[in-house]
């Protein structure tokens, strides 16, 4: 795929790879594998029962890895209609780093800062988005109190 910025290709392999590791995870409710919506992607539905039920009805983490090495990882909250969502993107930008974060809750394109995430995606994964979705789960608590 070709965006006007860069060309890219899906990593396929590595997407399915991180679905079947995820697929045991205790906090994911089901992951839906290149969905025809989202064909570049893994979405992974997390379970809304760990979220107040009155504040988000739906949570999913959106998955792109392309094979030049560039991700970007989407965590989406449906609160009640409204989307928050944060952004954690690793490609070449003029305004960033290659490695950096849109902040939430609209993560647009001027919430970023740069961040320096490990190498490997699975990496990225369970040492930057896990920990950073259970702290939110319990911000989203705190919040609601």
């Amino acid at each position: 795929m070709d965006n006007g910025t860069h060309s890219r290709e899906a990593n396929r392999a590595q997407l399915h790879e991180l679905a079947s590791i995820l697929s045991s995870e205790s906090w994911i409710e089901k992951i839906s594998v290149f969905p025809a919506n989202r064909p570049e992607s893994i979405v992974v539905f997390l379970i809304t029962e760990h979220y107040p039920s009155q504040f988000v009805s739906e949570v999913y983490i959106e998955i792109q890895s392309y094979t030049n090495g560039a991700f970007h990882i989407s965590y989406i909250e449906n609160q009640q209609g409204a989307k928050w969502m944060a952004r954690w993107d690793r490609h070449e930008s003029d305004e960033y780093s290659r490695d950096h974060f849109h902040s939430p809750p609209d993560a647009r394109n001027e919430d970023g800062e740069d961040q320096d995430y490990p190498v490997g995606l699975i990496e990225v994964i369970s040492q930057v988005i896990a920990p950073w979705v259970y702290e939110r789960i319990g911000d989203v608590w705190d919040e609601c109190e």
